[in-house]
């Protein structure tokens, strides 16, 4: 049988769905944890940090520059007009330079042990004819040539490297008043090796630590400090919680296998105990068939003779079926005719009322034409009358500013010419007194003259 339980073969248990379970608080928090670990400040305020932060991204650019040298060279036609002619020469040299040291490099070891191949070889020859004496002295005169040999391209090695590095100050020198150029270079940065591209990285992320690190005060690094062996000790604390969840894991497991070998045995003992009931199980059938038989025959001539008795009431039924339908078929008859006749009448009625709906329906559509032509003309003359009357306001309110505009004007005027009489009155008098005034003061001047003369 196939549902035997097997027992289970234990699982491997990794700790990342049980860290998982611990650290969900930690998970939830970490935008705190992130926030404790920068620094407070985003910007440096001091000139030393700025100036280490500057020199830094210089060195970078710089180092990016020197190392697209030699894609420069190789393509001159294209940079040759933005470099200038100093800047290309500088290059062009550089570049030579760099293949001639890179030349001494290459054969130093490669002159050593073809040196020494040859050595042995005539060593081997030269033994066979004269023996370890002329051995000995050949090995000394190759060792010396060696030692001379490797002396002077030392020398020439250090005089080259120092003209590498004047080179390269000068380059980066003509490169600094050039921005032009600098531009044009590092555009082509994506020409740069894995190994070009992994230091400028690591001088990338070291100045993202130097200015981390400038940035944070020496209390935020105890802070941080302390923050670390806070995760630390929580770490191990979540470790030993997660062995120990491991350990009562493991006796679970174990429990379940027994509980699984008890049930196999008790499914065990179930299987022999059906084995056992399904042999009495067919013993017992083949006894109930054997009596089933027996009773079907028994019912089968029972049967017969009850079918024989239905069979005769049958035909007396369709007998007594077949005289009432003979009695009732003239009713029928009748009861056909009235409802063909009702049927007629009802369909005249629905004619009937069909036309006159029709005839009452065109009245309809008549009058409906009739009221809705009507209707646009109301419309139309209520559109008119609101135009008529919105000009008529319009014209009675113009007519009434005018109106008091007039009535304005005219008490203005007539106020003008009450204040023109009355100034006209006023300066009349004034007038009169004046000459009155005059006339006076000329007499009394008149007869003083008189008198004097007298």
């Amino acid at each position: 049988m196939a549902d035997v339980l097997a027992p289970a073969s234990k699982p491997t248990h990794s700790r990342t769905p049980i860290m998982a379970s611990l650290g969900g608080t930690s998970k939830r928090n970490q935008p705190d944890a992130l926030r404790v670990l920068d620094p407070a400040r985003k910007k440096l305020t001091a000139v030393e940090s700025q100036r280490i932060v500057a020199v830094l991204e210089d060195a970078i650019k710089r180092g990016e520059l020197l190392a697209l040298l030699p894609h420069v060279n190789k393509n001159m036609d294209r940079f040759s007009v933005v470099l200038g002619v100093e800047l290309k020469r500088e290059i062009e040299h550089h570049c030579e330079l760099q293949r001639t040291f890179n030349g001494l490099l290459m054969p130093k070891e490669s002159t050593g042990d073809r040196g020494s191949s040859a050595g042995s070889s005539r060593t081997g020859s030269a033994g066979s004819r004269k023996g370890s004496a002329t051995t000995s002295r050949t090995a000394g005169d190759h060792s010396d040539m060696n030692s001379m040999f490797s002396e002077q391209q030392t020398r020439k090695l250090q005089v080259i490297q120092q003209q590498l590095a004047h080179s390269t100050r000068n380059i980066l020198r003509l490169f600094s008043i050039n921005p032009a150029a600098v531009s044009a270079v590092r555009a082509e940065n994506s020409v740069l090796t894995a190994q070009e591209q992994e230091l400028l990285g690591g001088l990338t992320e070291l100045k993202e630590i130097c200015v981390e690190r400038l940035l944070m005060t020496p209390l935020e690094e105890k802070q941080r400090a302390e923050y670390v062996d806070s995760i630390t000790i929580r770490d191990r604390k979540n470790a030993e919680i997660i062995d120990k969840l491991e350990a009562e894991l493991g006796e679970a497991e174990d429990e379940r296998d027994m509980e699984i070998s008890k049930r196999n045995d008790h499914i065990r003992k179930l299987k022999n105990q059906l084995h056992t009931i399904e042999k009495f199980s067919e013993e017992h059938i083949r006894r109930t068939k054997m009596d089933a038989d027996k009773e079907e025959q028994a019912d089968t001539r029972n049967s017969e003779s009850k079918k024989g008795k239905l069979q005769q009431e049958i035909n007396q039924l369709k007998q007594q079926l077949a005289n009432l339908t003979a009695e009732h078929r003239e009713s029928e008859l009748a009861l056909r005719k009235r409802k063909f006749k009702i049927e007629t009448e009802v369909e005249n009625w629905i004619q009937k009322y069909d036309a006159d709906m029709g005839d009452r329906q065109t009245e309809y559509e008549e009058v409906d034409a009739v009221y809705t032509e009507e209707k646009a003309q109301l419309n139309e003359l209520e559109e008119k009358f609101k135009t008529l009357e919105a000009e008529y306001t319009k014209i009675m309110e113009e007519k009434r500013i005018a109106a008091e505009k007039k009535e304005q004007e005219e008490r203005e005027l007539e106020m003008a010419i009450r204040a023109a009489t009355v100034v006209q009155a006023f300066w009349r008098s004034y007038k009169v007194r004046k000459m009155l005034k005059q006339k006076t003061k000329g007499k009394g001047k008149g007869k003083k003259g008189k008198k004097g003369k007298k």
